[in-house]
Formats: structure tokens, C-alpha cells, sequence
């Protein structure tokens, strides 16, 4: 019997700890004099969105699912911004000429139109006369996502606007 009991003891220590990791994890702990949003890491945290709701509940579900997607596949070369500023645009640039897409240039999102932006992605860059770097993502993902990446990709450049917009007294 004192066994069953140690072993209860036991499982309830690994579960509270589970449980402390996983809140802390939650809450965006980072390195000292780094605050959340100062960090390259576009996925939001617990901390942000208490911090700053504004910025946090600039999206919506449908946005956010795809600000999930454009993080894991897109960002590398677009940029955490979607600025055509990602760590591998500099290699296109320097190396084929080619520069990722800036999708907070709201001139540029007004005229490309949404079919485009399914096609590119599905299918690569060279499917719609663009870079043939650009892999096409319709293997990997399925045409909700793609649609949820092209709902947060146009919702880019319209928040860009928001927030550069000078405050009217």
C-alpha cells in the first residue's frame, strides 16, 4: 500500500511540474532585456497579447490561423513582417536578383488579385510569372490554409496602414 501511495506522490510532483513548464512556456518568458515584442519570433504569446491587445486582436481567427501557416513556411524569405525582409531574402537578392514579395505595400496588395495569390502559393512563384524560388505549398497544404494564408497576407498590408496612420485629434 505504501507503494500506490509514492507512486500517487509521484505522478502528482511530474504533473504539477508539467504543468508549471507548460505556464511558464505560455506566458513568453525571454531572454533578459529582450522583451516579447522586440524578438524576431512572430508567434504571439500569452505576454503580448496582455500587453498589447491592440496589436494582438488586430487579426482575426481566419488571419491568425494563417499568421500561423505564413510563420512556418513563408516568413524565411517574406520576413516575420511580411516585408520581403526574411534571413533568406538576402541570399535570393545577392545570388539570383530575385526579392521576396512585400505584402505590407498596400499599392502592390490592392492590384494583385486574391486568385493570384492562391495560384502562387499552390503552385510556386513561376506558376503566376514570379520567382521560380517561390516553391509551390499545394502539396503540403490544404486550400482552407491556403486561404487562411492569403486572408492574413492581404490583412498585412491593410493593418500596416492602421498602425502608421497619424492619430487624428
Amino acid at each position: 500500500m505504501n507503494y500506490m501511495k509514492w507512486m500517487n506522490q509521484v505522478r502528482l510532483g511530474v504533473s504539477s511540474s508539467l504543468a508549471t513548464f507548460s505556464l511558464l512556456w505560455c506566458m513568453g518568458c525571454s531572454k533578459p532585456g529582450v522583451t516579447p515584442l522586440q524578438s524576431n519570433d512572430s508567434t504571439l504569446t500569452f505576454r503580448e497579447v496582455v500587453e498589447n491587445p491592440h496589436n494582438a486582436l488586430r487579426f482575426n481567427k481566419t488571419e491568425l490561423a494563417g499568421r500561423l501557416i505564413f510563420t512556418g513556411y513563408c516568413q524565411v524569405c517574406h520576413g516575420p513582417d511580411g516585408d520581403g525582409t526574411g534571413f533568406n531574402a538576402f541570399n535570393l537578392q545577392n545570388s539570383f536578383g530575385v526579392h521576396p514579395a512585400n505584402f505590407t505595400d498596400s499599392a502592390m496588395m490592392a492590384a494583385l488579385p486574391e486568385e493570384t495569390m492562391i495560384m502562387a502559393i499552390s503552385r510556386g512563384g513561376k506558376a503566376v510569372g514570379k520567382s521560380q524560388y517561390m516553391p509551390p505549398w499545394g502539396g503540403t497544404l490544404s486550400s482552407g490554409e491556403v486561404e487562411n494564408v492569403v486572408a492574413y497576407i492581404k490583412a498585412l498590408s491593410k493593418t500596416k496602414g492602421v498602425e502608421e496612420s497619424p492619430k487624428q485629434e
